[in-house]
C-alpha cells in the first residue's frame, strides 16, 4: 500500500469538499499569467473549482478561474503555486460540515 498516494487521496478528499476556494497566486504563477496576457497589474483573486492527482506529471493540481474575469476562463497549474485562503466564512463551514456524511457511516 502506498502510503503518500492514500494521504493525497485524503487532501484531495477534504479539500474538494470545500470546493470553490478563494485562493492567490503566487509569483511564479503570477508571472505565467501575465506573459501570456491573462492578467495585468496587480495579484487576481483566484477561485479554485477542482483539484486533482496528476501523480508523476506534476503531483497535486487544481483547475482555477480567475474571479474577476467575467468570461470565466479555467486554467490548471500545480496546487502549489496557489494560496489558499486561510479563512473561510462561517456559513461556508457550517455547509461543508453539513455535507459530510456522519460517523461511521459508509
Amino acid at each position: 500500500m502506498d502510503f503518500d498516494q492514500v494521504k493525497r487521496g485524503h487532501v484531495i478528499h477534504n479539500l474538494r469538499r470545500a470546493l470553490p476556494l478563494s485562493a492567490h497566486a503566487r509569483p511564479a504563477l503570477i508571472g505565467f499569467l501575465r506573459e501570456r496576457g491573462v492578467i495585468g497589474r496587480g495579484a487576481p483573486r483566484l477561485v479554485v473549482l477542482d483539484i486533482f492527482d496528476a501523480r508523476a506529471a506534476g503531483g497535486l493540481m487544481c483547475r482555477f478561474a480567475i474571479a474577476e474575469d467575467s468570461e470565466a476562463a479555467s486554467f490548471i497549474a500545480p496546487l502549489a503555486q496557489l494560496a489558499l485562503a486561510r479563512r473561510q466564512p462561517a456559513a461556508r463551514l457550517r455547509a461543508g460540515r453539513q455535507r459530510q456524511p456522519p460517523p461511521g457511516a459508509a
